[in-house]
């Protein structure tokens, strides 16, 4: 009871400091134990945290808005990957063009692989969203505000794409701050207009799902269904970053603009 009281007693910013730092210190020893390195390993530390964090402060797993509740959280996630699959679609296309290349259809469908790549972006999304835009952004959000709360988490998020294991420049590390932070932007505001986890869920799988089946760039010149032809002397980063700030910002606006997210469920 006394360990419970001195948990809720202390500050917001401190919790969240103390979440984060054990969920990249799990991130950093499983890259050094490739048997830890799953993300059901890194779900189990985000729920244990957000559990005893919520226990001590009288409030239950369920408060982080995570489950469906009814049909409107289940049109929002459907909303969401719909608007995540066009996102990203759209961003390839100007990115293709930009760079001088085309797709190239592979003739491969393999149906089961498609399904359990479903599957696979469903639960990576969901526990993204649950490890940072559950507990530590909702008490963020409650305690210092949104921009406080969307600002603050786009270093860890963009800290969890990277290899922690690895030599990385400054460089690298800035352009995945603004990258993956713009990403966290948008699905922190799909957050602040429903107050669930469904829409952003749906979002961040929908765009994933597209992107792993849909080559932009060399690096990615090869997927199941696609092949990307193009003269790499065409290629430029930037046809990459500017196709992908542009569509970002849309989504934000259309989401930020949309009266309907308001919705909530019928009894």
């Amino acid at each position: 009871m006394e360990k419970k009281k001195m948990i809720g007693m202390l500050p917001v910013w401190l919790r969240v400091s103390i979440y984060f730092i054990v969920i990249i210190a799990a991130a950093y020893i499983a890259g050094l134990i490739l048997m830890l390195d799953s993300i059901f390993f890194y779900f189990g530390i985000a729920l244990l945290l957000s559990f005893l964090f919520l226990k001590a402060e009288g409030k239950s797993l369920t408060s982080l808005g995570f489950i469906p509740a009814g049909a409107t959280d289940r049109k929002k996630f459907f909303l969401g990957l719909l608007i995540g699959v066009s996102a990203l679609l759209m961003s390839a296309g100007l990115t293709i063009w930009l760079n001088g290349g085309r797709l190239v259809f592979t003739g491969h469908a393999d149906p089961v692989f498609l399904l359990i790549l479903v599957f696979i972006h469903l639960w990576s999304s969901f526990v993204q969203e649950f490890t940072y835009r559950g507990y530590p952004f909702q008490r963020l959000l409650k305690s210092y505000g949104p921009w406080v709360a969307q600002l603050t988490i786009t270093l860890p998020f963009a800290v969890m794409h990277l290899k922690l294991n690895a030599s990385i420049t400054w460089q690298q590390f800035f352009m995945t701050w603004l990258t993956t932070g713009l990403g966290s932007l948008l699905y922190g505001l799909c957050y602040l207009k429903t107050g669930k986890l469904m829409l952003s869920v749906g979002l961040h799988m929908g765009w994933n799902l597209a992107q792993a089946l849909v080559p932009r760039s060399p690096e990615e010149s090869k997927t199941m269904l696609f092949t990307l032809v193009q003269d790499g002397r065409h290629y430029h980063p930037l046809h990459v970053l500017l196709p992908y700030i542009a569509v970002t910002a849309i989504m934000m606006f259309f989401i930020w603009r949309s009266n309907t997210l308001h919705e909530t469920n019928k009894p």
